[in-house]
C-alpha cells in the first residue's frame, strides 16, 4: 500500500501538464481596470524576457499578528542572465519595505540569480527591521501560559550570502555564510506593561557562521512552484560575540503535485530545525508567523528543537485570482526524542492575486488551537 501510495504521488508530481483553474479565462478578454492600473506599475502578471530586467513596483498593505496593519513598496525584478534557455525559469529579485502602525520598519531583499543554464545559483538574502516581537520563553509549557506574554522591540541585521553548484542532474551543493545581529529594546510584560531588563532576559547577540547546504531540485519554479521536489539540508557553525559556539541543521522536504484534469495543486512540506550547543534565544527555532503554522504569532513557542509539516491546496480561481486550503501539524522541544510529546495544530484559508508571472500577493486567516490571526503578505509560503 506504502509502495503504491508513493508511485502516485511519484506520477503526479512529475506529471507535465500546467495547473487547471476552475474557471477558464476567455481568449478574447478584454483588460480590465484593475489590469489598467497594475501595468502602469509594471505588475501586468506576465514576464518580459526581453528586457533586461523586468522591473514591477507596487504599493502594498500588509498585517500581520506581530507587526499590526502597516503600508509598503514591494518591488519584483525578473530577468535572465547570458545563455539562459527559454524554459529556464528566471532569475529574481524581490525587495520588500514596510512602515506599520506600532511603529514597525524594515526591509528584506532576495535576490536569486541562475548562472550557466542553471548550473550555478547565488542567493543574497538580506534584511533589517525594527519591528514588534514577543517572547514568551522556552518551550511549549511556556508559551501556553499568556501571563508570559513579553513585548519588545526586535533590532535585527542579517545577511546571508549562498552559492550553489549541480554536481548531478538537479541536485546542488554549496557553502555560504550567516551573519546575524539582534537586539531586544523596551521589554515589558504584556499583562501588566511593567518593564523588565531586557539585557538579562534577552541579551544583544551577533552570531556569524559557515553553512553548508544539499539540495535537490526540480521545482519548476522556486518562488510558486506547481510541479517537482526540493530536499535541502543546512548544516551551519556558529560563534557568537561572547565566543559560545553551537550549531544549526535545517532540514526541508517539499512536494508540488499537479492535480491533472482536477483543478489546483497539492502542495505538502515538512521542515526540521535542530540545534545543539549554546543557542542565543533569537536563533532558537520556532513556530508561528506567516510562513510556518500561521495561526500562532511567531516567536510564541520556541526551543531548541523544532519539526512541522503543512499541507496546501491551492486553487487558481479565475484569471489573476486563486485560492488555498492548508492545515499543519507541529511542535517545538529541547529534545529531538521529545518533538512528539505534545502536538500543535493549525489550518486556515487564503486568497492569492498574481502581481507578476507565478508571484502572488496573499491574504491568509490562520486558526490555532487558542488563537486566529491575520496575515497579508507577498509570495507563496513554500
Amino acid at each position: 500500500m506504502k509502495r503504491t501510495l508513493l508511485l502516485a504521488l511519484f506520477v503526479f508530481s512529475n506529471a507535465a501538464t500546467a495547473v487547471e483553474p476552475l474557471f477558464e479565462t476567455p481568449k478574447d478578454m478584454q483588460p480590465t481596470w484593475i489590469d489598467d492600473i497594475l501595468s502602469v506599475f509594471g505588475a501586468d502578471g506576465e514576464f518580459d524576457d526581453t528586457k533586461a530586467i523586468d522591473m514591477s513596483y507596487l504599493p502594498t498593505a500588509y498585517y500581520t499578528p506581530e507587526k499590526k496593519f502597516g503600508v509598503g513598496l514591494l518591488m519584483v525584478g525578473l530577468y535572465k542572465t547570458d545563455n539562459a534557455s527559454s524554459e529556464q525559469q528566471p532569475s529574481s529579485l524581490v525587495l520588500n519595505s514596510f512602515a506599520s502602525v506600532n511603529n514597525s520598519y524594515g526591509v528584506t531583499v532576495e535576490n536569486m540569480t541562475f548562472l550557466n543554464q542553471g548550473k550555478q545559483r547565488l542567493l543574497l538574502d538580506l534584511e533589517l527591521h525594527n519591528e514588534a516581537a514577543v517572547y514568551y520563553g522556552i518551550g511549549i509549557e511556556q508559551g501556553d501560559q499568556d501571563l508570559n506574554h513579553h513585548e519588545f522591540k526586535e533590532q535585527l541585521y542579517s545577511f546571508k550570502p549562498r552559492w550553489m553548484t549541480e554536481i548531478a542532474s538537479n541536485y546542488f551543493i554549496g557553502v555560504g555564510a550567516d551573519f546575524i545581529y539582534t537586539t531586544a529594546d523596551s521589554l515589558e510584560l504584556g499583562a501588566t506593561e511593567a518593564p523588565m531588563d531586557s539585557n538579562t532576559l534577552l541579551p544583544d547577540n551577533f552570531s556569524s557562521g559557515v553553512v553548508v547546504t544539499s539540495i535537490y531540485d526540480s521545482r519548476d519554479y522556486r518562488l510558486n512552484a506547481t510541479k517537482g521536489w526540493l530536499f535541502q539540508v543546512d548544516a551551519g557553525l556558529y560563534q557568537n560575540d561572547q565566543f559560545d559556539s553551537f550549531s544549526t541543521y535545517n532540514i526541508e522536504l517539499a512536494n508540488y503535485i499537479d492535480l491533472g484534469s482536477t483543478p489546483g495543486l497539492i502542495a505538502w512540506q515538512v521542515q526540521g530545525h535542530l540545534t545543539s550547543g549554546d543557542v542565543p534565544w533569537n536563533l532558537l527555532p520556532d513556530l508561528g508567523g506567516s510562513d510556518a503554522m500561521r495561526g500562532y504569532i511567531r516567536g510564541r513557542y520556541r526551543d531548541e528543537q523544532m519539526m512541522m509539516g503543512q499541507v496546501e491546496y491551492r486553487l487558481p480561481v479565475f484569471q489573476r485570482y486563486g485560492m488555498v486550503f492548508w492545515g499543519a501539524v507541529g511542535s517545538v522541544a529541547p529534545k529531538v526524542s521529545e518533538l512528539t510529546d505534545t502536538l500543535l495544530t493549525a489550518y486556515g484559508t487564503g486568497f492569492r492575486f498574481k502581481i507578476k508571472d507565478n508571484i502572488n500577493l496573499r491574504f491568509d486567516v490562520g486558526v490555532g488551537e487558542n488563537e486566529t490571526n491575520f496575515y497579508l503578505n507577498v509570495n507563496e509560503v513554500f
